[in-house]
């Protein structure tokens, strides 16, 4: 932890009280914390990442739950790197189909298979059985809506067209 000191002396301006930087670092750890527990809930129970699961989502709440790649990389909430690989993850287990564009026959559109809707229906049960035991036992509804507050204000910030935080996890 910075203290008060090196704050004052740096000159320009910029602090960060204890309570704020208590919880910036609390943060990030149980960030880096929950990522890894509920991606290991889904592997061992779903044989399926985080980061796919997250696909599936993006594609089954997407109009005629299809996606142009682009469209999915943005969309995908825990990780956009390595799309193509995700895609082929997809396609291999055949939760998804890549499709050319009809509308721009340079695109290609990542459409969900029923097999894929039925597998993220599964997962379903592991990732809100996890995000409720490690995430939602932790805090009351007040503080949840605290929380959401917060969470809405550092994305309007950030990304001011960015979806908002209604939808279902």
């Amino acid at each position: 932890m910075m203290n008060k000191d090196i704050n004052e002396t740096r000159g320009d301006g910029l602090t960060l009280d204890q309570d704020h930087e208590r919880a910036w670092r609390a943060l990030l750890r149980a960030h880096a914390l929950l990522i890894r527990r509920l991606d290991a809930d889904l592997r061992e129970c779903c044989g399926m990442t985080l980061v796919v699961y997250d696909a599936l989502v993006q594609l089954s709440e997407a109009p005629d739950q299809q996606l142009r790649m682009s469209h999915l990389a943005d969309s995908l909430v825990h990780s956009r790197s390595g799309l193509t690989r995700i895609v082929n993850t997809l396609e291999e287990a055949g939760w998804a189909t890549r499709v050319l564009d009809p509308c721009d026959r340079r695109s290609w559109l990542v459409r969900l298979t029923p097999s894929g809707l039925a597998r993220l229906e599964e997962a379903w049960h592991t990732h809100v059985g996890g995000v409720s035991r490690h995430f939602a036992a932790h805090m009351s509804a007040s503080e949840a809506q605290t929380l959401t507050t917060a969470f809405r204000g550092i994305i309007h910030d950030l990304s001011p067209h960015e979806f908002c935080l209604d939808r279902p996890v």
